[in-house]
């Protein structure tokens, strides 16, 4: 079979897998299947389910609806599913259940506003626990918004003054119930193993939005009052039960390195008491994953009961791979469990004999993988013949030294048809964050550089996830410091290493933390030809109040505040070094980015402008801070469009 190279328009033949379930008696594993929808610029997700006795995956539900996070029931007679357009004019997802066997769906709950998150079975398979965005207060038929509370806007939702996340519960057949009210937001939950209580994490004072302190609290099943269970120590994400019901398990961590503390497993008597941590020893952020822009996106699994309580399971990346470990109750011995592949997501069968999980590597997308008494194998191959018919690039691992002595892991790509002898323009890739993960994932982006006739480079620099709390907490109060560094290092110790780079071609591209350093590098050096910042920030003192979660930057990122830091601030910002950059710089920018607000790209785009600097400015349109990841298909192969563009017109040799 004849193979060429990848195109942006390939974008529409990947198939993707996420969120795998395996069903309580271990024999079926659930998952959803995605693939884009060209002509409706979107994507169709549905169902689909493998079976561990035939060893064949079928499409499980069908038509117009984009249907995702299938959950068993704990007595497998049902699925429940969230759709956002099943037989409803609805863009929100509301919860549906449809018997295990097949059959009609029918709906469960529907919300009007922000629709259905998080679902969870009871434990006797009758009702269901979820999370939904409700009003709070009097809601009037004006089109003014009243902002009272600082937390009110948020990539991907927008605005939501009046609106906070509470706990329901719902019996199918019924209407949902409201267990919890007020100004305040609840953001996890969890049925105890008899289903008479719900334990779920919050924080209802008043300033909660100016706090990450998050508490577990405990309130019968059927709503009631409360009871604390934990002592406002610690920044809390997710809680399980133990199954014998003595104790929770947590993600969190006591904010002792700010926002870069490790997440750890914490495990606290479910009466209240001290909390203990599991993994004080294991130095990963429990997890984080590997960046790539060729998934659909899994739900954290958080911390996973063994059935006879004496183990937890987890995912966490840990450079060059994200991968399920188990940590003992008792010994707090930390074991990995899957290797070469890095996993995005899992589920267990009720006796913990069987897993399901998806996972990819650097020239594969995620496909559906199963662990069981025949060892681990992957199980689904939806992309193969596709990329039977590709030329990749296959990264090539290397390691540097950077200014202190650190091994960091690097890669890099060669072009599919790369020629002994001839020297070749070559792209840097710096990751978002700070503490994302490059690593064995595959980036669509990256293999189109590498066709089009580049060399890609690739690093974790200090700041990043994957290598320990010291490694990513260095960087924050200080950022282009040592992350400016290690990448300079990395340049270096590169071309010093491969004699097929042209060192007089070298263009630069990343987005959001990685836009930010993409202008930063501009106003720092003129050693590159080319610039790319996607999603970016040029000015720490101003995205302060603008971003979404600007506002927690203060305590944590740039470790400062507009009024009192606004030297500390600027002096970490690239518009105050705008009249150093020589480098031609596309700006590209999604118009509903509200991590990274418009307004930054806006302004770099006018200081270019005004010196007289090359530049650019493409702006998307009903887009956010995910273009990139979760975009409208269109824009996305259009946002591809514009950076081989740009580094093509700057990068490449004339032709002759």
């Amino acid at each position: 079979m004849s193979k060429r190279k990848i195109r942006i328009e390939d974008l529409r033949r990947f198939i993707f897998v996420s969120d795998p379930q395996v069903s309580p008696d271990s024999r079926r594993i659930s998952f959803v299947r995605t693939k884009v929808d060209y002509e409706e610029d979107g994507y169709v997700k549905h169902i689909w389910i493998w079976d561990r006795e035939t060893g064949k995956a079928g499409q499980f539900t069908h038509g117009k609806g984009s249907d995702s996070n299938p959950r068993w029931s704990p007595d497998g007679r049902q699925l429940l599913f969230l759709s956002s357009k099943r037989e409803l004019e609805k863009k929100n997802p509301q919860l549906w259940v449809i018997p295990s066997g097949g059959g009609e769906a029918r709906l469960v709950a529907e919300l009007d506003d922000a629709g259905v998150t998080k679902p969870v079975w009871s434990p006797d398979s009758k009702r269901v626990l979820f999370l939904a965005r409700v009003w709070e207060g009097e809601k009037t038929d004006s089109d003014v918004k009243i902002v009272k509370r600082i937390n009110f806007r948020l990539n991907g939702v927008g605005l939501f003054p009046g609106e906070r996340i509470h706990l329901f519960t719902v019996s199918p057949g019924r209407k949902p119930k409201q267990l919890t009210k007020g100004e305040f937001d609840v953001d996890a939950a969890a049925w105890s193993p008899d289903g008479k209580q719900i334990a779920f994490v919050t924080n209802p004072a008043e300033d909660a939005d100016l706090s990450y302190i998050r508490d577990i609290y405990r309130m019968p099943s059927r709503g009631g009052d409360w009871e604390k269970v934990t002592s406002g120590g610690h920044l809390i994400s997710n809680l399980s039960w133990s199954p014998d019901g003595g104790e929770i398990a947590y993600l969190g961590h006591d904010l002792h390195a700010m926002t870069a503390t490790n997440t750890d497993i914490w495990v606290t008597p479910a009466e209240g008491g001290e909390p203990s941590n599991l993994t004080a020893s294991f130095d990963r952020s429990i997890g984080r994953g590997v960046g790539s822009d060729l998934r659909v996106s899994t739900p954290n699994p958080g911390a996973v009961w063994s059935l006879d309580s004496t183990a937890i399971y987890f995912l966490t990346g840990s450079v060059p791979i994200s991968s399920v470990y188990r940590v003992y109750r008792e010994t707090c011995a930390v074991e990995r469990l899957t290797e070469g592949v890095s996993v995005d997501g899992f589920s267990l069968s009720g006796d913990a004999e069987v897993m399901g999980y998806n996972a990819m590597d650097s020239t594969h997308p995620a496909e559906l993988y199963v662990r069981d008494e025949d060892g681990d194998r992957r199980v689904t191959r939806f992309n193969d013949r596709l990329l039977r018919g590709l030329s990749l690039s296959t990264p090539e691992a290397f390691t540097f030294r950077n200014e202190i002595g650190d091994e960091v892991d690097a890669w890099v790509m060669k072009p599919p048809d790369f020629e002994q002898g001839r020297r070749y323009p070559a792209v840097l890739e710096v990751h978002g964050g700070p503490l994302g993960i490059y690593g064995n994932a595959v980036f669509h982006e990256f293999q189109l550089l590498a066709a089009g006739g580049y060399v890609v480079l690739y690093t974790n620099p200090r700041g990043s996830g994957g290598y320990g709390e010291e490694y990513g907490a260095v960087l924050q109060g200080q950022y282009g410091t040592v992350d400016y560094r290690d990448l300079m290092t990395f340049i270096d110790d590169a071309l010093g290493r491969f004699d097929f780079i042209d060192s007089d071609r070298l263009g630069i591209t990343g987005g959001s933390y990685g836009g930010y350093m993409t202008n930063w590098i501009v106003t720092q050096t003129d050693r590159f030809n080319a610039a790319v910042a996607c999603r970016s920030t040029c000015n720490r003192h101003s995205h302060h109040g603008y971003s979404d979660m600007g506002f927690r930057h203060g305590p944590s990122g740039n470790m400062g505040y507009p009024w009192k830091d606004e030297d500390k601030l600027l002096r970490q910002s690239p518009i105050r070094y705008a009249s150093n950059i020589k480098t031609p710089t596309l700006l590209i920018h999604s118009e509903n980015d509200l991590r990274c607000p418009m307004g930054q790209a806006e302004e770099f785009f006018v200081a270019l402008k005004e010196l007289g600097v090359d530049t650019e400015l493409v702006r998307f349109p009903e887009e956010n801070h995910e273009l990139s990841r979760s975009g409208k298909p269109k824009h996305r192969e259009e946002r591809l469009r514009h950076i081989i563009r740009w580094f093509d017109d700057y990068l490449k040799e004339p032709k002759s």
